[in-house]
């Protein structure tokens, strides 16, 4: 029997809204979305293991290496029109991802979500901050990022270069027949008009209605209470002795969302220093006017 794989995959980019789009589509009768929300399979099979980065062993554990198990997370897809998985980091390892989608899946479509580039650097600075995982000011992370990617830290430690779209981005669309690209703001701020336009790409049902909108999945920030955040983390012994309560009184997906409010009520937002800004928007500024020849898409509030 031949095994079910993907016929779409969210590809990118790292802290652009790809966990929200993958709980989205998720929600679409027609749409079979994995589990696992970020398996990285399909980047996994050209990189260098073990990474290198603080606590990268933990995020390297839910790493799927082994097709197989890749191939059981589509085992319950039968009968859906769209099979799909949301592995951020496909777009930027874009040298080795697109012959290995090549060789497993073919050629499927492929959603790319994009964010102003200084703020999707300092979101992943954020991130990292929010789970203990970076102690440097943003200034100081940017200045050791090339010595951080010689020595083989995880992507979300590569501030400037996943910013960086434009090469990846063009790779991917010449290599694959159909790619959509989406903008984070305009999938934040007109979330309806936006998954109506990928449900028409998608070829599914373009009226369906989301109905969590305004669930915000996988948000950056310092923690005000480090021990809560701790608590709220996947796996905690606290759970344990938490969760079957839970279950009794809340549903599945009301429990989530109440993990998600609470995680984010906790969560303060650090501001970015202006002079660090202005000199990422400088930097960016050539990469973000060949995006939008490319694209043939105004950037204009990026720059």
């Amino acid at each position: 029997m031949k095994p079910i794989l993907p016929n779409l995959l969210v590809a990118g980019s790292a802290k652009c809204g790809t966990s929200s789009l993958h709980n989205y589509l998720a929600q679409h009768p027609e749409i079979f979305m994995s589990r696992a929300k970020e398996p990285r399979f399909i980047s996994s099979q050209g990189m260098r293991f073990p990474l290198g980065g603080p606590a990268d062993h933990k995020v390297e554990w839910w790493y799927i290496k082994d097709y197989n198990k890749y191939v059981d997370l589509f085992k319950d897809a039968v009968g859906y029109k769209v099979i799909g998985e949301s592995s951020a980091d496909t777009l930027y390892f874009h040298e080795h991802t697109i012959r290995t989608i090549k060789t497993y899946i073919g050629d499927p479509k492929i959603l790319l979500v994009l964010r102003n580039p200084v703020k999707r650097a300092f979101s992943a600075y954020q991130h990292l901050v929010r789970d203990g995982r970076e102690s440097l000011s943003f200034e100081e992370a940017l200045k050791a990022e090339p010595d951080r990617i010689r020595d083989n830290w995880e992507l979300i430690y590569h501030y400037r270069s996943v910013s960086k779209y434009y090469v990846p981005v063009k790779n991917f669309t010449e290599n694959f027949s159909r790619v959509k690209v989406i903008l984070s703001d305009q999938l934040e701020k007109n979330t309806e008009a936006t998954l109506r336009d990928v449900f028409e790409f998608l070829e599914v049902d373009p009226t369906y209605k989301i109905d969590d909108t305004k669930t915000k999945y996988n948000v950056s920030g310092k923690p005000k209470s480090r021990w809560l955040h701790s608590v709220l983390s996947e796996g905690h012994p606290i759970l344990k002795v938490v969760s079957p309560i839970a279950r009794t009184f809340l549903s599945k997906e009301q429990r989530k969302k109440l993990s998600l409010k609470v995680q984010q009520m906790n969560l303060s937002r650090l501001q970015i220093d202006p002079n660090t800004e202005r000199m990422l928007k400088d930097e960016f500024r050539g990469e973000i006017e060949k995006l939008e020849d490319l694209l043939k898409m105004d950037l204009s509030h990026w720059k």
